[in-house]
């Protein structure tokens, strides 16, 4: 069982913790436990009850309503409302809250039902990543859990690999389209945004290898005449223990002057010094006006 700070509780609720002490010390909502040394700290089940209340209260229930009703018939309000709304909004508040619950049914649930309203590109664009998104940020605050994380990104990897499984490349793939080869260096955690990117290249008649983690530059060296790419896509982070940002880069480069190499990146690289060959994408915004430049 994990403790939370008053800040964790705002950053994964989006509530202030100006507004949650006055939720406690007005309505009595929630109270806060104590340590030993007098530090409050608030437990798995204060964050996900606080993300219930801060749902509903979105959706229009005013607090003083919200107060008056039992835990059971909150869950039950907060279940009822997320099963009829499409809004983007509500379905990523859903999936954090499903997440926080480790709750694998309602995760695919609120997936699946995006999928069939939205189609696959849609529920991309419009709740996976911006969900990945806010995942990624909790992460670098510190505060959400390894296993939280891991959970829910083994869930959505599964939902692209079905999404690709539907994709018939006889008849999607366009002449002119580079040939692209992705794949994530050893010491990295970035697969789902590589598997995002090789979806929506695939989809839109783009031939792609993807050679998923630990890759080595020996591994690179054997794929390469085999595969013989035009584009190469792969992660960088300042945190990679086993291949620094800058050196790693300058090394594909060289090793592969010939070719374009895009890197992804879940934090600024403004810093780094780019070869002529190398570009960096810090959000998916750069991703999408790439793929339409392709198209």
């Amino acid at each position: 069982m994990a403790n939370y700070t008053i800040r964790d509780l705002e950053k994964l609720s989006g509530i202030k913790a100006h507004t949650i002490r006055i939720w406690e010390q007005r309505y009595n909502l929630i109270e806060p436990k104590r340590s030993t040394t007098n530090i409050r700290y608030y437990t798995d089940e204060d964050l996900q009850f606080v993300m219930h209340v801060s749902f509903l209260n979105r959706n229009g229930l005013r607090i003083s309503k919200i107060s008056k009703m039992t835990r059971e018939e909150i869950v039950t309000k907060v279940h009822n409302i997320s099963k009829d709304s499409f809004e983007s909004s509500n379905q990523i508040q859903s999936l954090t809250i499903a997440m926080i619950e480790l709750h694998e049914e309602k995760i695919n649930q609120i997936l699946d039902q995006s999928i069939q309203q939205n189609g696959f590109d849609e529920t991309l664009q419009d709740l996976v990543i911006p969900f990945l998104e806010k995942l990624s940020l909790l992460w670098i605050k510190g505060s959400l859990s390894h296993v939280h994380e891991q959970f829910s990104l083994h869930l959505i990897k599964s939902k692209i690999h079905q999404a690709l499984g539907k994709i018939k490349p006889s008849t999607k793939i366009h002449f002119g389209k580079p040939n692209v080869l992705l794949f994530e260096p050893v010491g990295e955690d970035q697969e789902v945004n590589l598997l995002i990117v090789n979806y929506l290249l695939k989809s839109r008649g783009c031939k792609t290898s993807f050679l998923s983690k630990g890759i080595q530059m020996n591994d690179l060296k054997i794929s390469y005449p085999i595969l013989q790419p035009q584009l190469l896509i792969t992660t960088v982070s300042d945190q990679n223990p086993k291949n620094k940002a800058q050196v790693y880069l300058n090394r594909l480069s060289n090793e592969f002057q010939e070719l374009q190499i895009i890197a992804l990146s879940k934090n600024s690289m403004k810093h780094l010094l780019l070869p002529d060959n190398v570009y960096i994408f810090e959000d998916f915004n750069d991703v999408y006006e790439f793929i339409d430049e392709l198209n």
